[in-house]
């Protein structure tokens, strides 16, 4: 691994003061370098994948268990569980080789298993009462642990090397752009699985999923990382290397504490979208083509949130940003549980998209352009671990929705939010200031 370009210093903690540093506009930003373009249109195809298995699984598992509530958010949510383990050792790998083949390696692995599980369904009889085939409740969960260990690999890397596609001037517009990808596809791909479910049954979502994993493959084997950093001096063990990235993350406060604040979105925001099946069908009283129009709302209000973004910046600081997205986030959630009709749903559900995004990109371009290359990756899979909760909340969510009701569970989750968001606001007056 060599360096091919130079790279910026980074200061050791993101900087309070009101000095801004020239930002590149978005559109140079995708003209002026090549392979940042090939990064990110592979990150759209990648994540239009992800969205697609993540919609289908969840239709299939409700009908393979009867509309089990738990069972149905449990089977997305376990693709989180093993970042909590492998997670840090992905950050580890990310600073050590070559991160284009790790995304390369992991992503045929990912295709492989989306292929084997394509022919699985299809083999299997969905419209029979009972279903008849080879599909058993528990193969939708061994897929799912297998790409979640995949998953774990796989994002950390993928958000590193944003980073080394581009100079340092231009980091903040690419990250803005990448962040674009989340809000597009989760319009985009739930609106074709729903479609495609609606139509032709479960039997192609998944070929269309191996499909999209191979098509990164394809988009990165041109791909050059020029702003990729050398670590200087003699490498030290994979677990010291870990400890390393732990205790950087612990000596930067500010760091750390938007580290926590990712807390909410993954322990309320995710998981409503996992159980999103249960309260279109339970509470609005509508089918999977609804579901898929209610998961893309929030991708609506991505992209609004995106197009400001990318072509005005931000109009106040950063910091603030971040607790405004989860505050304008919590009350969505408590809007949408309150007020079940579903054109209000879509309007709740969109302007919860549009805070989740502000909070998103404000919150990483805050990490990313303070994080010394080197270090990168095992920062990124440190950021990445508060993605591991989200089993445990999207458990804790389903039982709640099974004692009481989908409506309630959400109310209690976003009230939770809130509270959570106004307790940081007022300790963590660093990232307030931030720029």
């Amino acid at each position: 691994m060599t360096t091919q370009a130079p790279r910026d210093p980074a200061n050791p903690e993101p900087s309070t003061t009101t000095a801004r540093s020239p930002r590149q506009s978005s559109l140079a930003t995708l003209k002026n370098y090549k392979d940042f373009r090939l990064v990110w249109a592979g990150n759209f195809i990648a994540l239009g994948g992800q969205w697609i298995q993540m919609f289908s699984i969840g239709w299939l598992v409700l009908l393979l268990t009867d509309g089990n509530a738990i069972l149905t958010g449990t089977v997305i949510a376990i693709r989180a569980l093993p970042t909590l383990v492998i997670g840090p050792w992905a950050g580890v790998l990310a600073d050590r080789i070559d991160r284009r083949k790790v995304v390369m390696a992991t992503q045929a692995v990912m295709a492989v298993s989306a292929c084997s599980f394509a022919f699985l369904v299809l083999a299997t009889d969905l419209e029979a009462d009972p279903v008849t085939g080879p599909l058993r409740p528990w193969h939708p969960f061994l897929y799912m642990i297998i790409s979640g260990i995949s998953h774990s690999i796989i994002q950390p890397v993928r958000q590193a090397m944003i980073a080394n596609t581009v100079p340092r001037h231009a980091l903040t517009s690419a990250l803005a752009l990448n962040g674009m990808v989340y809000p597009t596809t989760r319009i985009i791909a739930p609106a074709i699985g729903g479609l495609i479910i609606a139509t032709l049954g479960f039997n192609w979502n998944f070929f269309l999923e191996a499909v999209a994993y191979v098509g990164i493959v394809v988009m990165l084997l041109p791909v050059k990382l020029p702003y990729r950093t050398e670590t200087s001096g003699p490498r030290s063990s994979p677990l010291r290397s870990m400890q390393e990235g732990l205790a950087y993350v612990w000596r930067q406060k500010t760091i750390l504490h938007l580290i926590v604040m990712l807390l909410i979105p993954n322990f309320v925001f995710q998981p409503l979208i996992f159980l999103l099946p249960v309260f279109t069908t339970e509470v609005l009283g509508r089918e999977a083509a609804t579901g898929g129009i209610l998961a893309a709302a929030m991708g609506v209000g991505g992209i609004v949130a995106a197009v400001i973004i990318a072509v005005f910046g931000f109009f106040i600081r950063r910091g603030l940003v971040t607790f405004l997205g989860l505050a304008g986030g919590s009350i969505f959630v408590i809007l949408f549980a309150l007020l079940p009709w579903w054109i209000a749903s879509f309007a709740f559900l969109t302007g919860l998209g549009f805070c989740q995004y502000a909070f998103r990109v404000a919150n990483s371009t805050l990490i990313q352009t303070s994080v010394p290359d080197e270090l990168r990756g095992r920062v990124m899979s440190i950021y990445m671990l508060d993605n591991g909760i989200m089993p445990f909340a999207t458990l804790l969510l389903g039982l709640l929705i099974h004692v009481w009701s989908p409506a309630a569970a959400f109310a209690i989750f976003g009230v939770l939010a809130l509270s959570a968001t106004v307790l940081m606001a007022f300790g963590f007056h660093q990232v307030r200031r931030l720029e």
